[in-house]
């Protein structure tokens, strides 16, 4: 059953017989007329069933068996599913490798914005249902929002039909721990990315991935591909753990989760490890707030976490200052180029909010800390500073300001900047859902609430300046 190539045209040329550009993520034609493009720049196959005469001897047939394993054997870096090709399946894994393909443009790329054990599923495609429903859900969903169209009837079947076989999988133990269930419920996140959240930040689908690795007897990751799993992961359960309680992980639970060897000696890694640390210290402060306990000692353990933050802080920013400087000097920008510059970029933000964060805490346990409330002006300015910068990899590649953005919103009462931040979260929200489908004020009040420590005096002054 040999592949004959079939070209590059996206699907909606090859059904009207029309002349593609193969232009990737979209074509220049479906942008024009604003449908869906599928495949633009993918080279497709068409299977055909080799003819044997009667005549043919054992060792022709070997000759083909071995020819074929040779081939399979010379898979791409995505990997073939070890399955009998049929249709679908190779039009679905055709589909999503094209999605996540490496050269597309940092404004749609899904691996990297999303993570790189997104090259680790093609060859998991067929071997679990959840997994295959959500990536055919994320593939569409991903097509609908590179042409700049809400998400069609087709993509919410897909999605829907995906939550469907996910809870079905959640109910049955040994698939709801599988490595692909967990993946599966990643790519649920990055679909509710693309389809607004119904306006929402916090999405609900981090507290089923925390679930799934509580009931599992290792919390940790258990092989390679978990390992790139769970550097997507960590950061998802953990940003939604500042704001939502169901996700109730012990100390120990939170620093498995974001250990990774990938980055353990990376600033980005410490960064994260020092994040680990904030739900912990969340919930024990709204309850000492709440029972009127002495804050001095939880005050005393989160100052130098904080002052950690801030050198790691100050060391991405040195990073990224050096970048730009280099690109004034004239050299060939190679596509590693590109993408060590976005992630530096993107580090650096993520660093901001990490220290944003801790700075909001501390506030909240001694409001009369006035060194504190002036660095969390400066980190505001830094947030809108690279909010600013971060336009270039609108809307998928800079998504994660969201996060940046509302961590500045909370931090900082002041009437004028808060405004700001408003605009800018405004902006940047609207890449993903409408502008009258948004409520900063409803959105932004349990992040408040958390990371002020439920602090009644904080919430009146920022909700009452």
């Amino acid at each position: 059953m040999p592949g004959v190539p079939t070209g590059r045209a996206c699907d909606a040329c090859r059904k009207q017989k029309k002349k593609c550009d193969e232009k990737q993520p979209a074509c220049g034609r479906c942008l024009r007329l604003k449908v869906t493009c599928v495949g633009s720049g993918q080279q497709r196959f068409k299977f055909k069933q080799e003819q044997f005469s009667a005549k043919s001897n054992r060792s022709s047939q070997m000759t083909v068996i071995s020819r074929t394993q040779s081939a399979e054997k010379k898979n791409n870096s995505f990997g073939t599913p070890q399955m009998c090709p049929s249709n679908g399946m190779t039009s679905l894994t055709s589909s999503f490798v094209g999605a996540i393909k490496r050269s597309t443009d940092l404004r749609y790329n899904m691996w990297w914005s999303f993570g790189i054990y997104l090259e680790e599923i093609p060859p998991r495609l067929g071997s679990n249902e959840a997994l295959d429903h959500a990536v055919d859900a994320v593939t569409t969903i991903h097509a609908g929002f590179c042409t700049r169209q809400p998400a069609s009837v087709e993509a919410l079947a897909k999605y829907s039909l995906a939550l469907k076989t996910l809870r079905s999988h959640l109910d049955n133990p040994p698939q709801a721990s599988a490595s692909s269930t967990l993946c599966a419920v990643m790519l649920l996140l990055i679909c509710q990315t693309f389809i607004g959240n119904n306006g929402q930040i916090v999405s609900g689908h981090a507290q089923g991935a925390a679930s799934i690795l509580k009931a599992r007897k290792g919390f940790g990751p258990r092989d390679e591909f978990e390992r790139k799993l769970f550097l997507s992961l960590r950061g998802s359960v953990l940003f939604e753990g500042l704001y939502n309680d169901s996700i109730d992980l012990s100390p120990e639970e939170w620093d498995t989760l974001v250990t990774n060897d990938f980055d353990l000696n990376q600033p980005e890694g410490q960064l994260l490890r020092c994040l680990a640390q904030a739900p912990v210290f969340i919930k024990r402060g709204k309850r000492a707030i709440r029972n009127g306990e002495d804050l001095t000692p939880l005050k005393n353990e989160v100052r130098p976490i904080y002052e950690k933050c801030r050198l790691i802080l100050a060391e991405l920013k040195e990073r990224t200052v050096e970048d730009e400087t280099s690109e004034l000097i004239p050299r060939t920008e190679t596509f590693m180029t590109r993408i060590l510059r976005a992630h530096y970029l993107r580090t650096y933000g993520m660093g901001i909010a990490i220290t944003t964060f801790f700075n909001c805490i501390l506030q909240a346990l001694n409001p009369s800390d006035y060194a504190c409330i002036l660095e969390s002006r400066s980190l505001v300015i830094e947030t809108l500073v690279h909010a600013q910068k971060s336009n270039i990899h609108r809307p998928v590649g800079a998504g994660y300001v969201i996060m940046c953005l509302s961590a500045a919103w909370v931090v900082n009462s002041d009437p004028h900047l808060r405004s700001m931040v408003e605009a800018a979260l405004i902006d940047y929200f609207g890449d993903f859902v409408p502008h009258h489908g948004l409520n900063i004020p409803r959105e932004l009040g349990q992040m408040n609430e958390n990371l002020c420590l439920g602090s009644n005096t904080q919430v009146n002054a920022l909700f009452n300046p």
